[in-house]
């Protein structure tokens, strides 16, 4: 079976000048590789062509026949690295919490330490809310703070 840390340092050492971060490698038991990249500017097909070339020139198919798959992180998959959180502030998401419940909001705060380990996330969610002495709802802006552990997803919400 191909070796995950094998394929973690071919595209390491491609990524470095390309301004793109590893976001995933998956190897299934019939040694079907996907890896999954991203970067502030997204990740164009010719640098997936030029990782994907490297990785194919660096393993040697006589020896374990494998397929390959590289691509950029899909816009509608869950956020999993400090990157994703970055690109999406100020837009629309939705939390899944372990618990069961999901909502959505904006995703107007992250804060992580120094080696990106993100400790909680702040989400602004406008609601209607029916004030003492008001005939009509008005609308109000509430933070939701939620501790990284307590989230199970979080993605954005595309807006076409």
């Amino acid at each position: 079976m191909i070796n995950k840390k094998t394929i973690e340092e071919i595209v390491k050492g491609q990524i470095i000048d390309l301004n793109i971060v590893l976001v995933d490698i998956q190897i299934s038991s019939s040694n079907s590789i996907k890896v999954f990249l991203d970067s502030e500017n997204g990740v164009s097909i010719s640098d997936c062509v030029k990782i994907s070339r490297s990785i194919e020139g660096q393993l040697d198919r006589d020896k374990e026949d494998f397929e390959l798959e590289v691509s950029s992180y899909g816009l509608f998959s869950p956020f999993k690295i400090l990157l994703h959180y970055k690109k999406n502030l100020g837009k629309e998401v939705e939390v899944y919490l372990n618990e069961g419940q999901n909502f959505k909001g904006v995703l107007n705060k992250i804060e992580h330490d120094e080696d990106g380990v993100i400790d909680y996330i702040e989400i602004m969610q406008k609601k209607k809310k029916k004030l003492e002495g008001k005939k009509k709802k008005i609308e109000i802006e509430e933070i939701i703070k939620v501790k990284k552990e307590e989230i199970k997803k979080i993605k954005l919400v595309p807006k076409f």
